[in-house]
């Protein structure tokens, strides 16, 4: 793991890219400063402002954690899924279509969406939509979307190990 602070110009960048993303307006400074980097092999986590987020395979998401990315989770489209496609989602399964009970909000294919418990409500996933929401209406079965990031993977713990660092920062 490598930690540190973003240079001024990367800051701008990184705040522009988030910018241009459905859910960048959860990003209330113009200009955001002190913006700490930690590096792993497969992605890398950014503690921007109040945000947390993460850039995996050149997506960047919010992760699921609520108490960092509350606002920024609520701006993405939803897919609420029955509490037996649960379990198996936050293991790492990818989202199927007999599991999906609602869809909030518009999103294209190739789109990040969030995955919600239909009982809480709570983010378990972040995934990559395969079809534009009206295809996924129409379908009866099969996959519709690609989980990226779910709770308990190595992006969930290593935020839970290092939450004295990002809290400090």
């Amino acid at each position: 793991m490598k930690v540190n602070y973003l240079s001024k110009r990367d800051s701008i960048e990184l705040a522009k890219s988030i910018r241009s993303l459905s859910w960048g307006s959860a990003l209330k400074h113009e200009k955001p400063r002190n913006i700490l980097r930690i590096e792993e092999e497969n992605f890398t986590l950014y503690r921007i402002d109040r945000l947390l987020i993460c850039r995996k395979n050149e997506l960047i998401f919010p992760t699921v954690h609520e108490e960092y990315n509350r606002d920024a989770l609520n701006l993405l489209p939803a897919m609420i899924v029955d509490m037996g496609a649960v379990p198996h989602i936050a293991k790492g399964a990818d989202v199927m279509r007999p599991g999906v009970r609602e869809f909030v909000k518009e999103f294209t294919k190739g789109e990040i969406v969030v995955i919600k418990d239909e009982r809480n409500l709570k983010p378990i996933a972040i995934a990559l939509a395969l079809e534009n929401i009206d295809k996924c209406k129409v379908l009866k079965k099969g996959k519709i979307a690609e989980n990226v990031h779910h709770v308990n993977d190595k992006i969930w713990k290593l935020v839970q190990n290092i939450k004295h660092l990002i809290d400090r920062s």
